[in-house]
């Protein structure tokens, strides 16, 4: 069987390969992906790059997917010992995204151009968001992929120390405002306008407030957003 695997981005640090947080996560991640393709031979394996323009860093052009990419690089670029297993790596970006549901939404679509109908599906994610993740995919994916969500505790930033209720308190909604968002393409066009919004919000914040400013974002959105959960049809 194929395997697929499909890494979602979380924001543009101003050096991806320098950056602590990401290092950390995309070296684990290239870790289990190694595992994976060389416990079952893979001879070619899909890795799909998610993440659209979230740059908080002037003019704004970057984007998570080519980061990711980026990162990579460099990293199979410093081990050529692996080639013989990293050429069969094929990396895909997918830029579009501003959220987890995009994520999958888009994905698909790269997935279903590949013509792939059958595979395991790794997807890999901070580890607060693996729950709602797996809830999603198995509603967006269809029963010939065999989803696996791969979280990773990889955040040391002081919004992975916020309040566990918070949290939870979070991803529950943010959960059935996706469920919300699926019911209609109308729906959908306002559920990207909410993070095209966020964009703009943390920008004006700025790079050295960003932290901060997520965390008040949220805390005044999940009461616009509640509101709308209440539409979920059951």
């Amino acid at each position: 069987m194929k395997n697929i695997f499909l890494i979602s981005g979380y924001g543009i640090p101003k050096n991806i390969l320098k950056d602590e947080n990401y290092n950390f996560y995309l070296k684990t991640i290239f870790n289990k992906i190694y595992d994976v393709v060389v416990k079952n031979k893979s001879v070619k394996s899909l890795i799909i790059c998610c993440g659209g323009k979230t740059d908080m860093f002037k003019p704004y052009k970057r984007n998570e997917a080519d980061e990711i990419i980026k990162f990579f690089t460099e990293l199979i670029r410093q081990k050529p010992f692996l080639n013989l297993i990293t050429k069969n790596l094929l990396f895909i970006p997918q830029r579009e995204s501003l959220s987890a549901l995009e994520n999958f939404l888009n994905s698909k679509k790269i997935i279903k151009k590949h013509k792939i109908k059958k595979a395991n599906l790794f997807i890999f994610c901070e580890q607060t968001r693996g729950k709602r993740l797996k809830i999603l995919a198995k509603k967006i994916f269809d029963k010939n992929y065999n989803i696996k969500i791969m979280p990773i505790d990889f955040d040391i930033s002081n919004n992975r120390y916020l309040s566990p209720d918070f949290l939870a308190k979070k991803e529950k909604i943010e959960l059935k405002y996706s469920l919300w968002a699926l019911q209609s393409l109308k729906n959908l066009k306002k559920h990207h306008k909410i993070f095209v919004e966020r964009i703009e919000y943390l920008r004006k914040a700025g790079p050295k407030a960003h932290v901060d400013a997520v965390k008040k974002w949220w805390e005044t959105k999940l009461k616009e957003l509640k509101i709308n959960t209440k539409l979920v049809k059951k």
